[in-house]
């Protein structure tokens, strides 16, 4: 039996951050699984916690480094972003050692991560409470062998038992500042493997989306080796690929939005997804699927101005 090693990330703001390390007796892989950056977000927490539970007991090889929440301050204020600055800190990576608040904090949890000298990284988001549970690759655009480190990627996002989506293309991947994320500066900036988990909802730790975020991790650590726990193929798991993710059709009326779908199902080109209604129930619009595919997520909100995704959606990735 493995035993669970305490530590600590010296931070900027005094506050220092919690690690947890388990190694088994024969040397392996280093893996690094990450939580909470969007303090929000909470189902990785839960993971984490399970892991620490069950891991001693199956580690086979290496270690697994843990860090239940790189934003705790977020945690407290249920806060997507780092409090104070308002920063979104999964696009402030490799951060930097002078800045603002999200900058220095960003560099300090790199710096760590990169002592630690990862084979592979699994980072754990979540994406509403109308989702299907997803893993994400994202796109390898900084480094020569892109090929080889997708591949990596993709093989240990297969590995989870969920549905497997890549990011959105390359321009709009370097628009949104992805490759500034912790898995997208990992690919990109120091050739690791990494795949970020998307399962349960925002603002609240529900067990069963943590099991299944669990199942999918130890699928991982089985696929590099650290335990034998295969992941079963998630219930909504889609084939069929490769797909991206994509935004659904945008709003162009303010009103109240009225899905016409529900996660999972399978869209063909025009299949209605919402409509944009007034509160007295006329419809303003239809906003209809430009492809085939399926509905990822709903959005978390019935009010609408124009403008507003009605879906996250998957097409497949030409």
């Amino acid at each position: 039996m493995s035993a669970v090693e305490e530590l600590y990330v010296s931070m900027p703001s005094g506050a220092p951050l919690p690690v947890l390390a388990i190694s088994a007796p024969t040397a392996g892989p280093t893996v690094v699984v990450t939580a909470n950056i969007h303090g929000d977000e909470t189902t990785g927490i839960g993971v984490i916690h399970n892991l620490v539970r069950i891991l001693p007991d199956l580690l086979l090889r290496g270690t697994v480094v843990m860090y239940p929440s790189l934003n705790p301050a977020g945690l407290t204020a249920d806060s997507r972003t780092v409090p104070g600055d308002g920063q979104d800190l999964n696009r402030m990576f490799p951060g930097k050692p002078r800045g603002p608040a999200s900058e220095r904090h960003a560099h300090a949890v790199w710096t760590d991560i990169q002592a630690r000298e990862p084979d592979a990284l699994l980072d754990l988001h979540t994406d509403a409470a109308g989702a299907i549970p997803y893993a994400i690759v994202d796109r390898v655009v900084r480094v020569r062998d892109r090929r080889r480190i997708m591949a990596q990627c993709t093989r240990l996002a297969d590995s989870t038992g969920l549905t497997v989506l890549r990011e959105y293309p390359k321009d709009r991947y370097l628009r949104y500042h992805l490759d500034r994320s912790l898995p997208g500066a990992m690919v990109n900036l120091a050739g690791i493997p990494a795949v970020t988990l998307e399962v349960g909802p925002r603002h609240r730790l529900d067990p069963a989306d943590a099991a299944i975020a669990t199942g999918a991790a130890l699928g991982m650590l089985t696929e590099l080796g650290l335990v034998n726990m295969p992941a079963r193929q998630d219930e909504f798991y889609m084939e069929g690929g490769p797909w991206r993710r994509e935004g659904g059709p945008r709003t162009n009326h303010t009103g109240v939005l009225v899905p016409a779908v529900q996660p999972g199902n399978l869209l063909e080109r025009g299949t209605p997804i919402a409509e944009v209604r007034t509160v007295r129930g006329e419809v303003l619009e239809t906003l209809r699927s430009r492809a085939s595919g399926f509905v990822v997520s709903l959005p978390e909100r019935t009010h609408v101005v124009p403008g507003v995704a009605c879906a996250t959606v998957a097409v497949r990735d030409r």
